[in-house]
């Protein structure tokens, strides 16, 4: 029955974009992505034959970065194009649209160009200050064992109260080796930062501003003894995981799509559940924006908005085990139900240099050791 209602809605999407992105003359969209092998299947598989089933007289080209190492080149490739007023050959990219549109190489996108854009989040939009469109996401949550806990905190204080009256049943990675060990310390910082600094924190940087960080620092160090094993730290995203897999904890942040994907393949049991906090742990979208100089930029627009129809982020959601990049009253009632209790919303990261610091001294107040160099 999933994959018929799937099927319906694929149909229903295609249809949609049909008339849309009909073009005239056959024209190609260069698109450049990045991620690992299931970003690469998700178009190669899924995405591209499905429009161009549809859309028969435009061809999707895709040039793939395996966990985003060609960006740079792809980005230099762009700007030696602009400085020499030549065309890039990029039409659609995934990866750092912020980056290239900060260095004038991207196409603002509005709902105007992208009448769909008007179905997702504002807030995430204005993440990459309008130079992509958000089409599919994934943020931390706390991940815990149902048939011990049947009433999982909802709130930071009652999570923090969880921990230190059950002691060796929670864990989070070290802050430099994943995510959602990364989210869990940003969140316990964000307590002592004031509301009118929250922004700057995000998206500049002022290393003064730091000492606003004490109150959580103290609140890690006081958290340590009532950790896994007495004071351990898991390696990774993944042994959080392994460790609620195998029963060791009780209770601990992971990435959402990955919980998702673990319990799919059996790798977690089923008492494992997801759920998210309040203010909640940080997440993060994944945007795909329009280069300045394509010159194929209405094909390009019409591609993004068929990317946002309800039946093609069913897609999306089923492969990706990860949110949908509209907003959740725009899926069917089966992706609500799946993701109504994690993806209701997500907070953001600190900045790379606020972020490169906060791992420093997390080492050297919580954990008491320097930094590793090299994980």
């Amino acid at each position: 029955m999933k994959k018929f209602m799937v099927g319906m809605a694929v149909a229903a999407a295609l249809a949609l974009g049909a008339h849309v992105a009909a073009q005239r003359s056959p024209v190609t969209l260069n698109v450049y992505s990045e991620g690992d092998v299931n970003v690469q299947d998700l178009w190669q598989k899924s995405l591209i034959p499905m429009y161009q089933k549809a859309n028969p007289n435009v061809r999707l080209n895709l040039v793939f970065s395996s966990h985003g190492a060609g960006n740079q080149s792809t980005l230099d490739r762009m700007a030696a194009a602009q400085k020499a007023g030549k065309v890039s050959g990029v039409d659609l990219l995934e990866g750092p649209v912020d980056d290239a549109g900060a260095a004038g190489l991207m196409d603002k996108l509005d709902a105007k160009k992208v009448p769909n854009l008007t179905r997702t989040d504002p807030k995430v939009v204005q993440r990459v200050q309008g130079y992509g469109v958000p089409y599919r996401g994934s943020s931390v949550v706390l991940a815990y064992d149902s048939t011990k806990v049947k009433n999982p905190p909802r709130t930071l204080p009652a999570l923090l109260d969880w921990i230190n009256k059950n002691p060796g049943q929670f864990t989070y990675n070290t802050p430099d080796t994943g995510g959602s060990g990364n989210a869990f310390v940003t969140r316990l910082l964000r307590t002592g930062i004031s509301a009118k600094d929250s922004d700057l924190f995000e998206t500049d940087y002022d290393p003064a501003m730091e000492k606003q960080w004490d109150k959580g620092f103290a609140t890690l160090k006081a958290l340590a003894p009532k950790l896994y094993g007495g004071g351990q730290y898991s390696k990774n995203n993944v042994e959080t995981l392994q460790l609620l897999g195998k029963g060791a904890i009780t209770m601990g942040p992971v990435w959402s799509d990955m919980g998702l994907s673990y319990l799919k393949q059996g790798l977690l049991p089923d008492t494992i559940k997801l759920t998210q906090i309040d203010p909640p742990l940080y997440g993060g979208a994944s945007y795909v924006g329009v280069a300045k100089d394509s010159p194929n930029k209405a094909a390009a627009y019409a591609f993004l908005n068929w990317l946002l129809t309800p039946g093609v982020q069913a897609v999306v959601v089923d492969r990706m085990n990860g949110y949908p990049g509209v907003k959740l009253q725009y899926m069917g009632k089966d992706v609500q139900a799946k993701f109504g209790d994690i993806a209701g919303d997500f907070s953001f990261g600190f900045s790379s240099k606020f972020g490169a610091d906060m791992n420093r001294l997390w080492y050297e107040r919580v954990a008491g050791t320097p930094q590793p160099q090299q994980r």
